[in-house]
């Protein structure tokens, strides 16, 4: 376990770290030397999810995968890491290439993992087994056959010799994953959990695009052509700009002002919202003509000049050293195998080969394996150098540009930035469930302000523990307690003892007759303990009420809902009264009222439901985590 949370809080943040390890007897390699399949199978694993992958716009590092040989308990595998920075959609998107992965290759188990440890787990916490806690779920998720797998705990002797108790190591888990995977399968709940949060591809790829209009210099509208994937790089230069990296933006000397032209630009829904949140004046001696806010082209001006900024920086960082900008060497025989895998998959959609469709492709699937293999490589990319690479190695048409500017498609619709109090409901309501919807029906209401005291008295009677406390509704697999002190003292009443003596109702079970008198002496102090004890019951009691009727008298006496108290008749008009006595007599029937402590219970809980206005608080963990779910409006039932 402690290995297992510093290897945790080893892990870089914003990073997801995958791993796929073929099925053992699947494969020849042997031990302790690297697989001679696995980068074939690299090849085919990157052809097949092609589709997906070559369009697909990164936030800071894509998918990849390389070979690796064994060590320690870890066979021989695939491992990859992705940075995938601010857009944690990237990171789903690879627990989805990795359930593609597992589905359409069998003999593959994929496990994946980031800085907070089992984050499938995270995500599907409300269906979880009491048992799986981040302690005890090392090396037991993992993913195959396209699903979830958690290796459970043994329940019976019967089942220790396939499912361990303690941790498994990952060969361990591996063998028992692919032996007994019926065993090992998660619940739909946690199946419908982690693939609602994966949503639909590709279609959801579609829904992370935008979009939209800027003017740039005709140098950044040739690089975004050539090479789409840019803009996020770019995108990330001009969001951690430093003043250094400002004084770059004042001469914009690879992409001058004077040759802007109108041009669309494909971002993802994180990288636009980064781009359009940054407030940013651009320096006057850039050159930079920004028109007013009310233009109708002002964003696009805006956002414009922001990406222009941010390839400059990119430029400038860059070390001009064509050595460094230079392309990976891919080996001949990996990119034909690849291109032959690219090609079984219809990747080439029966374009002619030699076609200009054709030759995009190609160039396309080039592009993004190179892009794959530098990073499984672990080298840095310098993106300025390849973009100084495009400026010099291709020419464009101003005249040209400008003409395919003024006939450009409607931008896409920036709505989704703003989140309305309904949106946010609809949203709370998809992720927990249908909301709680306040009803015309008192009875209705009634019946869960009833839940609610019964839940709260639930609640508080529950034994916590240092795990936290135990919530009405939970499982109740918990390990017998054994209370010494209370077994002795049920044993004593059935018996018959009483303060290590026996009673005298066991005279005739032999015992001396010298006993009887000291039997009677105990009798005797019994009954003294017991007028003792009531006296003392009577004396607290006594106390209670004197406090009581003080507490009466003050603010917080008075704040309390107190139970109804019904009139008392009129005594005779004929009969004296002594008006200081009949006053205090008042004064006491006032004071002595009950107080109703389930009104008050309810009172105090809507009230400071009410006073949180929607917002997170005391009152709605507990309520929500009891099952009881408020009215949106507490006012009413007051």
């Amino acid at each position: 376990v402690i290995a297992t949370n510093m290897a945790a809080a080893g892990r870089q943040e914003d990073v997801v770290e995958y791993f796929l390890y073929p099925v053992r007897g699947k494969n020849s390699a042997g031990r302790g030397e690297e697989c001679p399949g696995l980068e074939e199978q690299t090849d085919k694993f990157l052809a097949h999810l092609s589709p997906l992958l070559v369009d697909y716009i990164w936030q800071k590092e894509p998918f990849n995968l390389r070979a690796t040989t064994a060590h320690g308990d870890l066979p021989p595998h695939l491992h990859g890491k992705t940075h995938f920075g601010d857009n944690i959609e990237d990171e789903w998107f690879i627990v989805h290439l990795l359930l593609q992965i597992t589905a359409s290759f069998p003999d593959y188990i994929a496990r994946v993992q980031d800085n907070d440890g089992e984050f499938l787990l995270i995500e599907a916490a409300e269906h979880l087994p009491r048992w799986l806690t981040p302690d005890t779920s090392h090396n037991r998720v993992f993913l195959f056959h396209g699903q979830v797998h958690i290796i459970p705990q043994p329940r019976s002797p019967a089942e220790i010799a396939c499912m361990p108790a303690g941790t498994p190591s990952v060969q361990q888990a591996l063998d028992i994953v692919s032996r007994y995977p019926g065993l090992t399968v998660a619940g739909r709940p946690i199946q419908e959990a982690i693939v609602n949060r994966i949503g639909s591809y590709p279609e959801k790829m579609c829904e992370n695009v935008h979009r939209t209009h800027c003017y740039l210099p005709a140098g950044v509208v040739a690089v975004l052509k050539h090479s789409p994937g840019l803009v996020a790089p770019a995108v990330q230069a001009f969001y951690g700009r430093d003043p250094l990296d400002m004084k770059a933006c004042r001469t914009m000397k690879h992409f001058p002002t004077d040759t802007c032209v109108k041009a669309q630009v494909r971002f993802t829904r994180c990288q636009y919202g980064q781009l359009l949140q940054q407030r940013f004046t651009p320096d006057r001696r850039s050159g930079w003509k920004v028109p007013p806010p009310s233009h109708p082209d002002h964003l696009a001006w805006d956002l414009g000049i922001k990406l222009a900024c941010g390839f400059e920086i990119l430029c400038c960082r860059s070390s001009g050293s064509s050595a460094q900008g230079e392309s990976p060497h891919i080996s001949d025989v990996r990119w034909q195998r690849y291109l032959s895998f690219l090609t079984e998959k219809g990747y080439f959609k029966s374009e002619l080969e030699g076609s200009m469709r054709y030759k995009e492709l190609l160039e396309s699937a080039h592009r993004h394996y190179q892009d794959t293999m530098t990073v499984s490589c672990d080298r840095s990319v310098d993106h300025g150098q390849e973009v100084l690479n495009i400026l010099r190695t291709n020419t464009w048409d101003l005249e040209q540009l400008q003409a395919a500017g003024e006939h450009l498609d409607p931008p896409d619709d920036d709505s989704w930035l703003v989140i309305t109090p309904d949106d946010l409901d609809a949203m709370l309501e998809e992720q927990f469930g249908q909301a709680h919807r306040k009803s015309g029906d008192l009875g209705e209401a009634s019946g869960m302000l009833g839940s609610m005291v019964d839940s709260m008295k639930s609640f508080v009677d529950k034994v916590s523990s240092h795990e936290g406390a135990e919530f009405p509704g939970m499982d109740e697999d918990q390990p017998v307690e054994f209370d010494v002190d209370s077994f002795s003292q049920a044993m004593e009443r059935i018996l018959g003892l009483t303060n290590g003596r026996i009673d005298e109702d066991n005279e005739d079970d032999g015992l001396m007759e010298s006993e009887s008198e000291s039997s009677d002496e105990s009798e005797d102090e019994g009954e003294y303990e017991l007028g003792a004890e009531g006296s003392e019951d009577a004396a607290m009691t006594g106390y209670m009420e004197q406090m009581d009727q003080e507490l009466a008298r003050t603010n917080v006496g008075k704040s309390f809902e107190k139970e109804p108290t019904q009139e008392k008749p009129a005594p005779p008009r004929d009969l004296p009264m002594d008006g200081t006595d009949s006053k205090d007599e008042d004064d006491d029937d006032d004071d002595v009222t009950p107080v109703n402590v389930d009104l008050n219970l309810v009172k105090n809980l809507l009230e400071s439901y009410s006073s949180q206005q929607g917002l997170a608080g005391p009152a709605s963990n507990i309520l929500h985590t009891m099952g009881v779910k408020p009215p949106q409006d507490a006012e009413e039932l007051d």
